[in-house]
């Protein structure tokens, strides 16, 4: 049994500056790779969509969640993204299933949604169909500038490979693109906007993860990674013609990161967007300081020239303990940015994770906040957690999608953060709690406990009653603690590890077993 500490039922328009978290599924669902939206002039609607092919809304500000089950004819299959226009209309775009061919040839367009009626009813188009080529990994972004001359048009961007997964010199990738200006009931031929190509392997040297952002006057800017860079380029006639491609990063270590523990991958590729003023904003990830770190780019002319690149957080550089999966997003109605992603700063042995929030303002990240309830494990690399997190803004209301490895259950599942931008002013969210997880590629068992405010505590486990250890921590040097033990010294069954501080326990069973 675990000590409850309370279920809070009340709308997240409440909250203040307090922070509080949700499932996507009450019962818990197989999900990752989160996108969220909110709805600019009503924040208690969202919208959110997740791997491989889940879409919810929710009427309460993020609290319960519907899902929605769209069967575009083209299909639909992973990697969706969400956005709800200042109308109201819901937009998803995502890849496709083609239900005539197989993986990975059944990916062979990109395909948009839109909703004018609340989720009611989709429509779907198929974009960039080019024979046999795989299209993959899309996004795309809504102009909705006042001065813009573009307004409301809809661009979408994504990359395309040869032959998936091919090593092959003649197969390769590059950054496509396409236009809707008539609400997204239908797309411009898709162009090739990358001047040059990667290889087709998904892996370092291959191009993707593009994602846009316009300024004030319907400048079109694009960034993605490939080839150890982070790269731009700028259109001003609505994506029609394109700039020559300009690396405005290095990106060490490059987007596709294996080595980060108990997670398969680690693609921390580039997000971009832009501030009232025209300013842009670029977040990634790299390992420059021989740590998984994340960073943003700065630019005050129009992308012309950009900052070096500013760490988002404010742990001590080259601790050894990795942030990565940035993303970032923009409250277009209080003009902030926001920034979050996944943090290992409390995990004494840099295996469990966080996530984290902080605003940007200009050359300076504000303070980074911890938001999630209870620190996560992902016990294994077999186990797909994902490759981005989601967030979004409107009118101070913040929502983070993120995943989480729920060990109860062994599955990820997505949950959500909701906050308001005063909470980013207060102290970070702080709740006992006892983790142990077996990670099953290390012969390791991790112990990792939160006690924020108290001194010490006794931390002890036993098997069919006897003790077999125990350890009094006097006092308490911080609020997250964590201690490995080596799977040899404990035989398989069922333990009970239970943590007792101050008259009060915190009880876990758990079961060791051999692989």
């Amino acid at each position: 049994m675990r000590l409850q500490f309370g279920m809070l039922f009340f709308s997240f328009s409440s909250l203040g500056a307090q922070i509080v978290n949700y499932p996507l599924h009450k019962d818990g669902i197989e999900t990752n790779e989160p996108s969220i939206a909110i709805d600019p002039n009503h924040p208690n609607i969202q919208i959110l969509g997740s791997n491989t092919s889940y879409f919810f809304t929710s009427e309460d500000g993020g609290i319960l969640w519907n899902p929605v089950f769209l069967k575009p004819k083209e299909g639909f299959y992973g990697d969706p993204v969400v956005y709800i226009n200042r109308k109201g209309d819901y937009y998803v775009c995502h890849l496709s299933k083609n239900p005539f061919k197989k993986w990975p040839d059944q990916f062979d367009r990109i395909v948009f949604e839109k909703s004018t009626n609340s989720g009611k009813t989709f429509e779907s188009v198929g974009i960039g169909l080019n024979g046999a080529k795989m299209q993959d990994k899309p996004w795309f972004y809504v102009d909705e500038g006042k001065k813009s001359k573009f307004r409301d048009c809809i661009y979408v961007a994504w990359t395309e490979f040869d032959k998936y997964g091919s090593r092959l010199p003649e197969d390769s990738s590059r950054i496509r693109f396409s236009a809707s200006s008539d609400g997204g009931s239908s797309f411009s031929e898709a162009i090739t906007v990358s001047d040059s190509c990667g290889d087709a392997a998904d892996e370092d040297n291959t191009l993707e993860g593009a994602t846009m952002a316009t300024g004030i006057h319907g400048e079109l800017y694009l960034v993605w990674a490939g080839k150890g860079k982070i790269w731009l380029d700028v259109s001003t006639d609505g994506g029609k013609s394109w700039g020559k491609d300009k690396a405005i990063a290095e990106q060490r270590g490059s987007w596709n990161t294996e080595d980060i523990l108990g997670l398969m991958r680690s693609n921390s590729m580039p997000f971009i967007t832009s501030d009232a003023k025209g300013c842009l904003y670029v977040v990634f990830g790299d390992n420059r300081n021989g740590d998984q770190d994340v960073y943003y780019l700065y630019s005050e002319n129009k992308g012309k020239s950009f900052t070096s690149p500013i760490r988002l957080h404010n742990d001590k550089v080259g601790n050894g303990k990795d942030q990565f999966m940035p993303a970032i997003c923009y409250d277009q109605k209080k003009k902030n940015v926001y920034a979050a992603w996944y943090d290992r700063r409390n995990s004494e042995y840099n295996g469990y994770t966080d996530v984290y929030i902080a605003q940007l303002h200009g050359k300076k990240p504000g303070n980074s906040v911890r938001v999630n309830a209870e620190s996560f494990c992902v016990p294994s690399p077999k186990i797909f957690f994902g490759d981005y997190l989601g967030v979004a803004a409107a009118k101070d209301e913040i929502r983070i999608a993120y995943a989480l490895y729920d060990s109860e259950k062994d599955i990820v599942t997505v949950h959500i953060a909701g906050l308001q931008a005063k909470a980013l002013k207060a102290q970070n969210i702080t709740q006992p709690f006892l983790q142990i997880d077996q990670l099953k590629d290390t012969g390791l068992v991790y112990i990792h406990f939160n006690l924020p405010g108290y001194k010490s505590c006794t931390l002890e486990m036993l098997r069919g009653g006897q003790m077999i250890y125990k350890q009094l921590f006097n006092p308490l040097v911080s609020a997250d603690n964590e201690i490995q033990i080596p799977l040899q010294k404990l035989p398989a069954g069922v333990y009970k590890v239970i943590l007792s501080f101050k008259g009060k326990k915190i009880e876990r069973d758990f079961y060791i077993e051999r692989m």
